[in-house]
């Protein structure tokens, strides 16, 4: 069985919501997302389930920074006992982009972050509701050691026909809308995430 059907499968795992709480309220266009985690050994597995009312399924070259004209899936991470950490961006078509960054004040124009190797992999796919995203990253890939416990958040760029700009949200408690605020992500012990034995 897929690791995907089993992810589905199992009875309890973590899932945190999306929002804009960096706003009074969210937006009248706000559409509802939910991100659930658990664990293959050492890899983190990521499912996002994401209502979309127009989901845009351009494809893209790999690394092409897609966020800035179509809907976007992004996982951010890092160890919690690092400054470093990745942000990686999912589309509906799996047109994927990763970023690094080192943890300094380094001022870096996007093409200097990107990672040409692949970091991870992922499945999306269409939805009565909007499309969803399944993602399994070898954490030990990108940071190797021993790191028991990881800062992680969850963000969205939700892209309207005919609107100028995108309905932004994220599973982190930000107080101003930027995604980057590494003390506002939530903290989590890989060993307090539920398993699903390898294949």
């Amino acid at each position: 069985m897929e690791l995907m059907q089993k992810f589905q499968r199992i009875g309890s795992h973590f899932v945190w919501d999306y929002g804009q709480p960096w706003r009074p309220q969210v937006e009248p266009a706000f559409l509802p997302a939910r991100v659930s985690l658990c664990r293959c050994n050492d890899d983190l597995l990521v499912r996002a389930n994401l209502h979309d009312a127009h989901v845009m399924t351009d494809v893209f070259p790999f690394n092409f920074p897609a966020f800035m004209q179509c809907d976007a899936f992004e996982i951010f991470l890092g160890p919690a006992d690092e400054k470093a950490y990745y942000e990686l961006h999912v589309t509906p078509s799996n047109s994927v982009l990763q970023l690094y960054f080192d943890g300094t004040d380094a001022k870096k124009i996007l093409e200097e972050r990107m990672v040409a190797k692949p970091l991870f992999t992922s499945q999306t796919a269409l939805t009565p509701e909007g499309w969803s995203v399944f993602a399994r990253i070898p954490l030990k890939g990108l940071f190797p050691g021993l790191h028991p416990e990881w800062c992680l958040s969850f963000g969205r760029y939700d892209y309207t026909p005919g609107q100028p700009k995108p309905v932004i949200s994220s599973t982190s408690p930000h107080a101003v809308c930027n995604f980057h605020r590494k003390e506002e992500w939530r903290r989590v012990a890989l060993a307090n995430l539920p398993a699903i034995a390898p294949e």
